[in-house]
């Protein structure tokens, strides 16, 4: 007896009609876990083995339309059609087909065909009425729903999709057939309807008496609890508002999506939680009693947290999370992201090492560790990270290469490498001939070396062309101009910079203090030593201000 053991989907030259069946198996179980690639690989492999399987081609089209792949989801769905010409599922996934790839009128035909062929199935009836409905054909779908209730008689579902019809033109009559509806057939639903229809045109108190008596039916309808509770906010009993809110959204059977979309809401009165921030921290924790592993809600609160000035607690919400869900990346690069913002550089080396253990050799996670790396005083791994990460870019990804290089030549300066640092600036600058940090940084450095500089100068002068305002930029033109011995226009650049900003720069104010004692004004050189001495207590500070003292006694 021979075993058969498929292990993936991989092709391989020839098989047989048992491997094709457990092929069959292997697509399927892979389809229903969603993983559509290696689905579509095994039933692919079943039809080019066996062309008479038409289940197989089926799966393909579904496949294929999920991904928005029209011609080729009906190129299969035709073959399983030439197969088996009357199956009902293929013909109702060809209607399905000609509406997802905006074709109506060929839906309408399609539906027409099967209706008279199955009329006894009435799903076509609901397919068929909310065709009509999204073409805006409210005529011809309130004939079909008046067909649907001769069949099956008028129910909730029923009256509601009447109601939505009535809506499109005729909101009077909608709302007079629910209210008609309501007086012997009341149920939490349509009462909730109606509540929300009051409670638009700003009729509150009869929006709140429609959500009481939904909840005397059904204490737990949740869509008038949520109703009930907006009720009392805009009546701003604040109380009742946090009291019914709180249970909606501690509810569990409500999507997650939905209460996160309200909490952003929330979140956008600045002034509404400044004042209710208790409250609203009872709101996210309720959420997160019934949907504890939502990753888009652990975002939220931790955007929040951090609004708040909480930012350890935002750290921890972000952490827990991958506790969720270790291997995804998008839980990894939030957490990554929020680390970085919060700038707590110990802890980000700690997860983007970890990020990277999940997702080796990642160019984004492994630049957050670099600077996580060389914020903490780790030079030489950063400088072979960020080399890793230049390694691993393609040709033709000039916008990372451009990065990557720049940090690198920041770095090779930092670790005293002062020629390397300045041939990956030159790279750079052949690839971008503009980058305004790298032609600040490079002219800077050239001038604390007294090099080039009037190459450093004329580098410099398109930083400040391109940003005027910038005092940093300001600062570097300034300090070159001094550096050449033209000091009188290095004080009137420098004083630039200190409009914009550069007073609190320690850097900034001590080269307005050099400035200023080259051009004999000891006394307020001082001044300005003094100032960044304040904001940076350096020991060659403080000896200029102690010497010019001994020196003007």
């Amino acid at each position: 007896m021979s075993l058969v053991v498929v292990t993936a989907c991989g092709y391989r030259a020839g098989i047989t009609a048992e491997e094709s069946q457990i092929l069959f198996h292997q697509g399927l179980k892979m389809f229903y876990l969603g993983d559509m690639l290696r689905a579509w690989d095994c039933f692919q492999r079943v039809v080019s083995r066996d062309k008479d399987n038409d289940a197989a081609f089926y799966y393909l089209v579904q496949i294929a339309g999920y991904a928005g792949r029209w011609e080729e989801a009906n190129a299969n769905l035709q073959k399983a059609l030439k197969l088996q010409p009357n199956n009902y599922w293929y013909r109702l996934q060809e209607a399905k087909l000609a509406i997802a790839s905006g074709n109506p009128e060929k839906a309408e035909s399609l539906y027409e065909i099967l209706w008279r062929d199955y009329p006894n199935k009435t799903e076509l009836l609901y397919d068929r009425i909310g065709l009509y409905m999204n073409g805006k054909k409210t005529a011809r779908a309130l004939e079909l729903l008046d067909t649907l209730e001769g069949m099956d008689g008028v129910h909730e579902s029923s009256l509601l999709l009447r109601f939505n019809l009535l809506m499109q033109n005729d909101r009077e009559e909608a709302v007079k057939m629910l209210n008609d509806h309501a007086v012997d057939n009341s149920t939490p639903r349509v009462l909730s309807i109606l509540g929300d229809l009051e409670a638009e045109e700003d009729r509150i108190d009869k929006a709140n008496e429609y959500y009481q008596r939904a909840l005397e039916i059904d204490p737990i309808f949740m869509p008038a609890v949520f109703g009930l509770a907006e009720t009392y906010r805009m009546r701003r009993q604040f109380d009742l508002y946090f009291e019914n809110i709180n249970v909606f959204l501690a509810y569990p059977d409500i999507e997650a999506r939905m209460k996160t979309d309200y909490l952003k809401q929330i979140l956008d009165a600045r002034g509404f939680v400044t004042t209710f921030q208790p409250q609203v921290d009872t709101l996210f924790r309720s959420t997160r009693s019934a949907h504890p592993a939502d990753s888009s809600l652990a975002y939220i609160y931790a955007g929040y947290l951090v609004q708040t000035q909480r930012p350890e607690q935002a750290k921890e919400v972000m952490t827990e999370n991958l506790d969720h869900y270790p291997y995804d990346y998008l839980a990894w690069y939030q957490t990554l992201g929020l680390i970085y913002y919060l700038k707590d550089w110990p802890l980000l080396c700690d997860y983007g090492a970890r990020a990277l253990e999940v997702f080796r050799n990642d160019v984004d996670f492994g630049s957050l560790y670099g600077l996580a790396l060389w914020q903490t005083g780790k030079i030489g791994e950063a400088v072979s990270r960020f080399e890793l990460i230049l390694s691993l870019l393609k040709k033709e990804d000039i916008k990372n290469k451009i990065q990557t290089m720049s940090l690198l030549g920041d770095l090779y300066h930092e670790k005293g490498d002062w020629k390397r640092s300045f041939r990956l600036y030159e790279k750079v600058l052949r690839l971008d001939r503009e980058n305004l940090p790298v032609l600040n940084n490079y002219a800077y450095f050239l001038s604390l070396r007294k090099e080039k500089l009037e190459k450093a100068l004329s580098m410099s002068s398109i930083t400040i062309e391109k940003e005027p305002n910038n005092s940093t930029y300001l600062d570097t033109y300034g300090w070159i101009l001094h550096q050449l011995g033209r000091s009188a226009e290095a004080k009137n650049v420098l004083r630039q910079a200190l409009a914009y900003g550069g007073k609190e720069s320690a850097e900034i104010l001590d080269h307005y203090g050099d400035v200023l004692n080259a051009l004999n004004e000891p006394l307020m050189a001082i001044v300005y030593w003094q100032q960044a001495y304040d904001i940076e207590p350096r020991e060659e500070i403080l000896l200029k201000i102690e010497t010019n003292k001994k020196t003007g006694q």
